[in-house]
């Protein structure tokens, strides 16, 4: 298995693939290793020479909003720092992805009969759609944020508007990638469950596990099964004849592959991932506040319809990577689960003692090591973060719109008492 070549080369423009995409390829190593680094290293300088910037920029005040930018621009560029420092770190393992799932591939294509076409199809499509919105949700970001803060008689605030836009670029892609590799595990664990079913092992359980899934689960489960049907062809293919107790041998090897790779993801992604959705979170959260004030002045101010879509625009950038990411790891989390279901419903139906015990090794190894991702351990990749990042950004929320209440009423009480001065030395003149 190669990387997506269209997804590949938009990564590396933004120094996020620093592997080869041709492992292959023979020639002199140290120049190899270059060609392997430089894109990266030459983002990450780029990148420093724009943070530099900073310092020129306009804000000696210190209102709540300017606090709230820098708040908000801190993060984003840790964030992107720490992931083209890790992506150079972990080149190796990342190689080590690619192989490992081309192993396991090859392993379900001799063990299974599965046949790839259709699942590498859709992963096409869908590497062009991440490139497709990754291009829209930035070029739009960087756009009016463009507008808005780039004055080319001021050159250093262009490379500011580059030291702002290039992490949301940067980080989209980066989670891009984290759920992309969720998305290969998640097609695996189906192909599996579709091998198994398919598999003439002489159970002939499939309609009745079918059967038991929309008796127990609903009818989600019946659009899901016929989702599944059509991202293998396991059918066309001339399987030989095999035992129960093979076949659950095979399925323990694959098993085993998938989690080495879900063990490999993690601790390649997992770390980066913990700042990515930190500044995602934090930027949300400043977005909303702006966005607040812009509802309460009325956007009687200056230039507000453009600050306001500038808003819009990174609020639905940052809610396609927290879908992307959650829902990736919650439908892999899924997916596990109805292979685990059936490996027991292949146990219940068999009176065979070897295959028995074979299946219940089998299913605790799957229980105790679920295919599950995380943040390094912080908190799992799944559907269960979004209610507490809500309640998070609630309460930040409530905080800021304090804050920015305290300081209308300090400064207006400044102004009364400015203007009481005014009027007693009008009077003693008189």
């Amino acid at each position: 298995m190669q990387p997506i070549k269209s997804f590949y080369y938009f990564s590396k423009l933004f120094g996020l693939c620093p592997f080869p995409l041709d492992a292959t390829t023979v020639g002199n190593v140290r120049i190899n290793y270059i060609k392997q680094l430089l894109p990266t290293y030459l983002t990450l300088l780029f990148y420093t020479f724009c943070l530099v910037s900073i310092f020129w920029q306009s804000g000696n005040s210190s209102d709540i909003s300017n606090a709230a930018n820098w708040i908000q621009f801190i993060p984003n560029s840790f964030a992107y720092i720490f992931v083209l420092i890790f992506a150079i770190r972990h080149r190796i393992v990342m190689s080590d992805i690619l192989s490992t799932f081309a192993l396991c591939d090859e392993k379900m294509r001799s063990m299974f009969g599965i046949s790839y076409t259709i699942p590498n199809i859709k992963m096409r499509r869908v590497s062009v759609l991440a490139c497709i919105v990754t291009l829209t949700c930035g070029g739009t970001v960087g756009g009016l944020n463009f507008m808005i803060g780039v004055n080319l008689s001021k050159i250093w605030t262009l490379f500011y508007w580059l030291a702002y836009v290039m992490p949301k670029l940067g980080l989209l892609l980066f989670n891009f990638q984290f759920a992309g590799c969720i998305m290969f595990l998640s097609d695996r664990s189906v192909l599996l469950l579709k091998g198994m079913n398919n598999f003439p092992n002489g159970f002939g359980m499939e309609q009745q596990f079918k059967s038991l899934n929309l008796a127990s689960m609903g009818k989600q489960n019946s659009m899901v099964d016929k989702k599944l049907s059509r991202v293998t062809t396991v059918g066309n293919i001339k399987i030989r004849p095999i035992s129960p107790v093979e076949t659950i041998q095979n399925t323990r090897e694959i098993v085993e592959h998938l989690q080495e790779l879900a063990t490999k993801i993690n601790e390649c992604f997992g770390k980066q991932a913990i700042f990515s959705l930190l500044s995602a979170f934090i930027c949300v959260t400043v977005q909303l506040y702006y966005m607040l004030n812009h509802i309460k002045s009325g956007f009687t101010q200056s230039r507000s319809e453009i600050y306001a879509l500038a808003a819009c625009s990174m609020l639905f950038l940052h809610g396609v990577e927290f879908w992307s990411l959650f829902t990736s790891g919650e439908n892999v989390r899924l997916k596990w689960k109805n292979v685990i279901n059936y490996v027991f419903f292949m146990k219940s139906k068999s009176n065979e003692e070897e295959f028995r015990s074979r299946a219940d090794d089998l299913i605790s190894f799957m229980s105790s090591n679920p295919l599950e991702f995380n943040a390094y351990g912080l908190f799992p990749i799944d559907l269960s973060v979004i209610s507490g990042i809500a309640s998070s950004i609630t309460t930040y929320l409530i905080v800021l719109i304090q804050f920015k209440i305290s300081e209308d009423q300090a400064n207006g009480d400044d102004a009364n008492i400015n203007l009481s001065e005014s009027d007693k030395m009008q009077y003693s003149a008189s």
